[in-house]
């Protein structure tokens, strides 16, 4: 007798029409919710910009003398020079002997404000003077106090010399100088003299390791508001008569008394390269108002010479400027 296989209930073969509609539905909304708690976790575990847009670094300008000494001395190891142990702070200074045999004398190149010894023109003199037979040490300027800074501007009402303010110096850390309002000047005035005095103080120093080492005529170079240092130095200092300004600003206060400054020095030699490219008519006038006074004042070793170099100078343009200082040095040699 056969046997029969029973029916297959209709419920087991019947197809509902929306049943595979609601699965993708349930598995796209799986995949969405997945997703969704994986988001945070990816962002969190994102390392920073991308290789090819690198993180953006904010560079402050170099201080020599000051914290940055330290990194310096370990950089320029053949080079460095600590001047002091004093209590007056430590001064680092960059040295680098005549190529030429006999030397013909030595050089100390101050920095212009807030650059340090090993930046700069400053640094860009040493190898072209020292290939021309100068020995070369430079030093760092600190900028001063930064209230003094203000009050030192507000009494030239605009930059140095009365002029507009050199490249950069439109504002320093977000503020404007007329925004600030001085109520103790006698304070700062002490605050000032100090600097200038801790300057000169490392200004001696390095003639005096010069003189130690036997070098005869030291000449004095600044940069920029350096100038001014210089010359106070020479004024204490009889052994360093020559200066070389090298695009010079002086501060209100520094113009006013630069002839008395000089009168006081015993027959100076002064070479002035200041920039005549591109034109300024402000930095023009300024020129010529300090050389027809110092030649009010008698002062007969000043020579002015325009130099086609930017404001500040670049270390592109040291060997031309080194040319120049080269040049002049050897022609007072001749008139002594």
């Amino acid at each position: 007798m056969k046997r029969t296989q029973p029916p297959v209930p209709d419920y087991l073969t019947r197809s509902e029409p929306g049943k595979s509609k609601r699965a993708l539905v349930l598995l796209m909304l799986l995949f969405s919710v997945t997703a969704l708690s994986q988001e945070p976790q990816e962002k969190q575990e994102e390392p920073g910009p991308a290789p090819d847009q690198p993180a953006v670094v904010t560079k402050r300008p170099i201080i020599s003398t000051g914290m940055d000494a330290e990194a310096i001395a370990r950089k320029r190891p053949e080079a460095a020079i600590w001047l002091t142990e004093s209590d007056k702070g430590r001064v680092l200074a960059l040295f680098q002997p005549e190529q030429d045999s006999p030397a013909r004398g030595a050089l100390v190149i101050l920095s212009d404000e807030g650059v340090s010894a090993a930046a700069g023109l400053a640094d860009s003199l040493r190898e072209p003077l020292s290939r021309a037979g100068w020995a070369v040490m430079t030093l760092g300027l600190e900028a001063p106090p930064f209230g003094v800074q203000q009050w030192l501007r507000q009494q030239g009402n605009a930059g140095p010399d009365g002029s507009e303010n050199p490249e950069g110096e439109a504002e320093v850390d977000g503020g404007s100088a007329a925004m600030i309002t001085v109520t103790d000047p006698e304070t700062l005035d002490d605050a000032l003299n100090q600097y200038r005095d801790q300057v000169v103080y490392s200004l001696n120093a390095a003639v005096d390791r010069l003189r130690s080492k036997d070098y005869q005529r030291i000449v004095l170079a600044g940069v920029g508001r350096a100038a001014g240092h210089v010359t106070r130095q020479a004024r204490q200092d009889a052994r360093a008569s020559d200066l070389i300004w090298i695009a010079p600003y002086f501060y209100a206060d520094e113009s006013g008394s630069l002839t008395g400054l000089l009168e006081s020095v015993a027959s100076p030699s002064i070479l002035e390269l200041y920039s005549s490219y591109p034109a300024d008519e402000a930095v023009d006038r300024s020129a010529r108002e300090r050389a027809a006074a110092l030649e009010r004042a008698g002062i007969t070793g000043y020579r002015q010479q325009p130099a086609a170099m930017a404001r500040p100078p670049r270390p592109r343009e040291a060997k031309m400027l080194a040319n120049r200082i080269s040049s002049w040095l050897r022609s007072t040699a001749r008139d002594r």
